[in-house]
């Protein structure tokens, strides 16, 4: 397997370096133009023009952009700065407000430029790739923007701030001229980057996701554009305006090394501690402590502290978060969402934000008036931080869901209205749907109509009779009594039962023994024992019938399973004896109507058969905590038999109640059989999601995961060793054995971490993770991953995915400090605590004639419990013997 290799973040990060550096001068120009010509209270009439033109804008690069891709969008963009802001540049002398239009300008430009640059990245790369990409890409735009806000700072000394346009405008050709050579050359967009020429209306939740992220642009973007007004107005208040373009210059410079410093040493250790969705509050929080501390203290310090935490995070961890947002995206979803969600989010927020500032925070209070106003929205977006958390798995859950299959679909809890429907459903002349609708009402425990055995159908009322059979209600046994001449024998037979119990119809039985059914016959005789009217021979008739034909025993056993009785029991035992699956079926149904008639070591040894073993399992959950504690009796005694050992797990699961669950966490670190130890795994795993709120100690989970991590690694490790050491003459075909024994392992321990994980995490697929991550497609990979990181903290996460990861290119010079000569590598195999490696490895050691090894093995041999290992140890040592 050929390790992956990361793509190199250097070409896009030099673009939006130089992008960014053009972006921070011209900015830097149109705040300092801005605030002295026209001052901060028109502010906000320029972000409500930056939304009007950006959406303009937008709109109509939507309609154009059929024919384009995002490439030659961000080209013709950047040539456009470069005109646009030349232009400029050439009438700031002429008009104040030129200043205006240069704030809108520059905001426009921002809207269009650096979303359409990422846009570029976005479609290249995958979710695992941007997470190292994207972080360094960012740390070149947080460069860009202090090497160009320290550029403005030093020029604001030298020249006029209308010359800073200029030197944006230089800025913005420059990038124009490097996209090109960096981005166009081997641009190898991702499979599904291209889009349908008319692609279909997106599914709803496509939608639901798009519109979500477009709130959660807006109401950050009103948050901080709030927090940065009430900045520029302490800015505006208390500096000179001749030193206001050196002042911002600085200070933006300070901010961008802070962001660099963030971006670079903070956000890749944050993202991998936290992932995408916890990271994603960071910013807010900070945001909340500050606005808040101004709110409460109405001093200076909090507004440049807010102001502080926006430039360091907002484009280092802000950004990058806010990026991988949209990698759950198609490339053709992306690239007709990210456009609006980055103008209505970021303008629109702007210009809502310029709105509620004009019309809210004027007079002398106005600073604290905005203090208010970023703390209520800042809480806000704490709340949308949580739904567009949930929102982002949800589609790495979409991505699994589509490539998977539920195996088990369980039927949820019906409510009054679905009984009334099924109810009603069970008189329809369909005996399929009637059928259904009794079934599913029995599965829920809801009382069957007694009605129902008038139905038209007969296979609908033998259905009935069967989930009617045991203890016969009053109501039913009125209206067998009345189809004692029944032509159907099964129903007419279970009539005559139901007639038995009421003790009316005796002479109907007597004459019943001498019928042809079988069906009758049984019922008659049980039925006649019963009252205790029997003639002299009706046990003669009952032992006819089990010692006559299969069918004969059958028809017996049923007619008890109808009439279960304590005199009956040692009937049922001798029916037992024949092994007879249909038979033992019926045996089954008597012990589950009547648990006292239970013979329980004769009822566990059935659940090895497969024919009868759902029967036998739904006999012990109906007998309850007595048959529940034989039940984990068997699971801790070494005496019990292999063959029924390994179906006690999913039996005692059957009960879903803590006792249970209790006792199967207690068996899984001490069952010596793997085959058992996965057993009781996938039952934890089906109680806890039949039940998540079934309560089960998450700390031996834990251990065991450990435990079969360490597991996967170790033959990870020997598998290499044994490759590493092999011998050069024709390979013997006990080391492909070992090999392959070896991979399996490494496979089956993997698969045991994963649903051990999904023991602790019960609503989330650890199962369907666990396909994506070892056979899933890349997209598949990339969304386990990332939901993965949202489930296990990072101490447990990060050694599983390099565990997945993991290939053959192992550290030599570390394997050979490990395991030095091949004797090693199999001495280390003897003594591993698998039985069939040690069977294996034991065979090998004496087909290689490795007589070094023959005192291990004696060593080893007296250790040993299993018979197996013991044997095969032998086996070796006699050949080695002979050979020597």
């Amino acid at each position: 397997m050929s390790k992956e290799r990361p793509p190199r973040p250097w070409a896009p990060a030099i673009v939006l370096f130089l992008i960014m550096v053009a972006h921070a001068i011209l900015e830097t120009a149109r705040d300092a133009l801005f605030l002295t010509q026209l001052g901060p209270d028109r502010l906000g009439w320029a972000y409500v023009a930056i939304a009007a033109t950006a959406l303009t804008a937008v709109a109509a690069v939507r309609r154009w952009n059929r024919n384009h891709d995002p490439y030659r969008m961000l080209v013709l963009f950047l040539l456009a700065a470069v005109a646009g802001t030349g232009v400029l540049a050439a009438v700031m002398v002429q008009s104040p407000w030129a200043s205006f239009v240069l704030y809108v300008w520059t905001g426009l430009v921002a809207s269009l430029v650096v979303p359409t640059f990422w846009l570029v990245l976005d479609n290249e790369l995958r979710v695992k790739e941007a997470k190292r990409v994207v972080a360094w890409v960012a740390a070149g735009g947080s460069l860009g923007a202090l090497v160009g806000s320290a550029i403005a700072s030093v020029l604001g000394h030298l020249v006029v701030a209308r010359h800073l346009v200029t030197a944006g405008a230089i800025g913005f050709g420059l990038a124009a001229i490097f996209v090109r050579p960096l981005l166009g050359a081997k641009r190898v967009p991702r499979p599904e980057a291209v889009a349908p020429s008319e692609p279909e209306p997106a599914p709803r939740r496509m939608q639901t996701y798009a519109v979500l992220l477009v709130c959660f642009a807006i109401i950050s973007t009103v948050t901080l554009t709030v927090g940065d007004l009430m900045f520029k107005r302490v800015m505006a208040e208390r500096i000179d305006t001749d030193q206001l373009a050196t002042v911002l210059g600085a200070t933006y410079t300070g901010l961008n090394v802070l962001a660099l410093v963030v971006q670079l040493a903070i956000t890749p250790r944050l993202l991998d501690r936290l992932g995408v969705g916890s990271a994603l509050a960071v910013l807010p929080v900070m945001v909340l402590a500050t606005s808040l501390g101004f709110v409460l203290t109405g001093t200076a310090v909090a507004v440049f502290a807010l102001k502080l935490a926006d430039g360091g995070l907002r484009n280092s961890i802000h950004r990058v978060t806010t990026e991988l947002l949209y990698l759950p995206m198609a490339n053709f979803e992306r690239n007709r969402a990210k456009p609006l969600v980055e103008v209505i989010g970021q303008r629109g927020g702007q210009a809502v934000a310029a709105v509620l500032v004009l019309t809210l925070a004027s007079g002398e209070d106005a600073t604290w008036t905005l203090a208010v106003m970023t703390t209520v929205a800042v809480a806000i977006w704490l709340g949308m931080v949580v739904m567009t958390r949930r929102a982002y798995l949800r589609r790495f859950r979409d991505t699994l869901e589509a490539a998977g299959i539920h195996r088990e679909v369980r039927v949820p809890v019906l409510d009054e209205h679905a009984v009334e429907l099924l109810t009603a459903t069970i008189s329809s002349p369909d005996e399929k749907q009637s059928i259904a609708a009794l079934g599913l009402l029995a599965e829920q425990g809801v009382r069957i109509p007694a009605l129902v055995l008038y139905h038209p159908s007969i296979n609908v009322v033998r259905h009935a009779l069967g989930l009617l059979e045991g203890n016969i209600r009053k109501d039913v046994a009125l209206i067998l009594q009345q189809l004692v001449d029944h032509e159907d024998p099964e129903i007419q037979a279970a009539a005559l039962a139901a007639s038995s119990r009421t003790g009316r119809n005796a002479a109907r039985l007597t004459k019943a023994l001498d019928d042809n059914e079988p069906e009758l016959r049984a019922a008659a005789a049980i039925g006649l024992t019963l009252l205790r009217k029997s003639p002299r021979d009706v046990h003669a008739h009952i032992e006819a019938l089990r010692d006559g034909s299969e069918e004969d025993r059958v028809a017996l056993a049923h007619a008890i399973a109808r009439m279960p009785a304590p005199q009956f029991r040692p009937v049922l035992l001798q029916l037992l004896s024949r092994k007879e699956p249909a038979v033992i079926r019926q045996v089954l149904k008597s012990w589950r109507a009547t648990p006292a008639l239970v013979d329980l070591d004769r009822l566990l040894a059935l659940i090895q058969v497969p024919r009868v073993r759902g029967e036998a399992r739904a006999v012990f959950v109906a007998g309850g905590e007595a048959f529940l504690r034989r039940l984990i009796e068997a699971l801790d005694d070494p005496r019990t038999p292999l063959a029924v050992r390994r179906h006690l797990p999913r039996t005692i699961s059957r009960f879903r109640t803590e006792a249970a669950a209790t006792a199967l966490v207690a068996r899984l670190p001490r069952e010596p059989d793997g085959a058992t130890e996965f057993k009781i795994l996938r039952a934890l795993g089906r109680m806890r999601a039949d039940d998540p709120e079934l309560a089960i100690a998450p700390a031996p989970i834990r251990v065991y995961a450990q435990q079969a991590r360490e597991d996967a690694m170790r033959y990870t490790r020997l598998r290499a060793a044994l490759d590493l050491h092999r011998a050069p003459t024709p390979r013997l075909p006990g080391y492909g054995l070992l090999r392959d024994l070896l991979t399996e392992k490494r496979v089956h321990a993997i698969e045991r971490v994963f649903r051990a994980y999904g023991i602790e995490h019960p609503r989330d697929d650890l199962q369907s993770i666990h396909d994506a991550m070892v056979r899933g497609d890349d997209a598949q990979r990339d969304a386990a991953r990332e939901i993965l990181e949202h489930i296990l903290p990072q101490d447990e996460r990060d050694p599983l995915f390099d565990l997945v990861a993991h290939d053959d290119d192992d550290d030599e010079a570390e394997l050979r400090e490990r395991f030095p000569t091949y004797h090693e590598v199999l001495a280390t195999l003897l003594a591993d605590h698998s039985d069939s490696l040690r069977c294996v490895a034991a065979h090998h050691v004496a087909e290689r004639r490795l007589v070094e090894l023959r005192d291990e093995l004696l060593r080893l041999k007296p250790l040993t419990e299993s018979k197996l290992v013991t044997q095969a140890f032998e086996q070796a040592i006699a050949r080695l013997d002979v050979q020597h």
